[in-house]
Parts: structure tokens; sequence; C-alpha cells
């Protein structure tokens, strides 16, 4: 029953928050200090790529058919490019429109046989060419190539407007629920509110809000600020901040600067 009576008040302040991110037009570049934005490039670049987390995310049905598809496009490609039927019929005594049609009939004819064999052939091979390609990844030789690309996804990723990068809203549903059922996971001991807000000040009490928060800008901290305490502020919020001097509780101060 408690936890039911925080999910209004949590779905509020997820509404708050998901609702400034969709009107962000600026990119995560403007938003955030330039130092931090080249820590970060800096930090991705050099990453060390964990191989565990490789070799499970390739090592699946949905990538092996993946590699099968850019292998049975790539050799069918070069078969018709090559053009291998096409030399041997223009070699042939035949008058033009007749090797035309011959040349267009040994072409279905070998989409319909050699497009089944490729497929066969690829469904045998498709799990060795990505074990190659985990090898290729995880290689020493090709680490700092990939911290390169790594360096140029962040990037291209943070001069992009923060309303783009938001999940759909179906995602963002999907999100917000199993957000709240993490947060029930991690304070599920937690039978009131008081105990909550009474263990998360015994353990913070002597840190102020903005500790807390990313390295942003100053105006973007300041905002992020101002959002908290009109929340603190208002009675959806639900908490009571006015000292009891009687029962002896902790005084909850407010300084978020």
């Amino acid at each position: 029953a408690y936890w039911a009576s925080q999910r209004p008040t949590y779905d509020r302040i997820v509404d708050a928050i998901e609702g400034r991110l969709r009107a962000e037009d600026r990119p995560l570049k403007e938003i955030l200090r330039e130092d931090l934005y080249t820590k970060i490039l800096k930090a991705v670049q050099e990453a060390d790529v964990d191989p565990d987390v490789v070799k499970a995310f390739m090592r699946t049905p949905a990538f092996e058919s993946l590699a099968g598809a850019i292998l049975y496009t790539g050799i069918f490609e070069f078969v018709q490019r090559a053009d291998i039927l096409g030399n041997v019929v223009n070699s042939l005594p035949v008058i033009g429109p007749m090797r035309k049609e011959v040349n267009k009939a040994l072409k279905e004819t070998l989409d319909q046989t050699l497009g089944s064999q490729i497929k066969d052939f690829l469904g045998t091979q498709s799990r060795p060419a990505v074990e190659q390609m985990i090898q290729f990844i995880l290689s020493e030789d090709n680490k700092k190539s990939f911290g390169s690309s790594g360096r140029r996804l962040a990037d291209f990723i943070m001069t992009r407007p923060v309303s783009s990068l938001m999940p759909s809203e179906d995602s963002m549903g999907t999100i917000r629920d199993e957000g709240f059922l993490v947060f029930r996971e991690v304070f599920g001991t937690i039978a009131e509110q008081d105990d909550l807000l009474d263990s998360f000040f015994e353990r913070f009490g002597d840190e102020q809000f903005g500790t807390f928060l990313p390295e942003l800008t100053p105006t973007a901290k300041k905002g992020m600020l101002k959002v908290w305490q009109r929340f603190l502020d208002s009675e959806a919020s639900g908490l009571d901040l006015t000292p009891d001097s009687g029962s002896g509780k902790r005084i909850r101060e407010r300084d978020l600067e």
C-alpha cells in the first residue's frame, strides 16, 4: 500500500523530467561544459572493451543472421558484377537480340540456383565468420581504430538535440515502469516515507544537493536546482520539510547552492 501510494508522485517527477528533455532543442555539446565534453570523448576513446560483453552480443542468432546477410550480398554482387555468363555469351556466335535473350535467361536461372546454394553455404559459415569478427574487434592491433570510431560516435550523439535522443513514448513507458520497480527493490525494506528520508539524511546529511549533480554548465545546473526546489515547495511532493521541534526529528535542510 505504501509503494502504491508513492507511484503518482514518482510519475509526476518522471513526467516533469521527460517534458523538459523532450522540449530541449540544444545539443548535449552546448549544455555540458567544454572540459567535461572533452573528458567524455577521451574516456570513450580510451575505454577498454569487455571481451565477454562483445562475445555475448555477437554470439546471437540475430547477429549471425546479419553476418550471413552481409556475406550473401557481397558474394551475389560480385557474381553479378563480374558478369561471368555475359562474357561467355558474348563470345558465342549469336546475333544481338538473341544474345540479350540468352543472357537474360541465364541470369534468371543463376539467381534461382546460385542464390539458394549461397544461402545453404552461409548457413554453415555465418558462425565462423562471427568468431572472426570477434577476434578482429578484440585484437590489440585494432584497439586504436575502434577507439577513434567510438569517439566519433560519441561526438555525433552529443551534437544532436537532446530531444532527438529521447526514446519513443512506448519505450519511455517501459523505462518508467522498470525504474519504479528498481526503486522499490532498492528501498524495499522502507515501510514509511519518514524512514526513507531519515536513512538518506543519515548517510548524506552533510552533503549539499548540488554535489549529486553531474558536471554541467552553471546555467544548466541552476535550472535543475530550481526544478527540484519547486518540487520540494509543492504539495505534490508529499514531503513535510518543516522541522518539528517536539519530535526530535532531523531538520531537513534544502541548501541547494
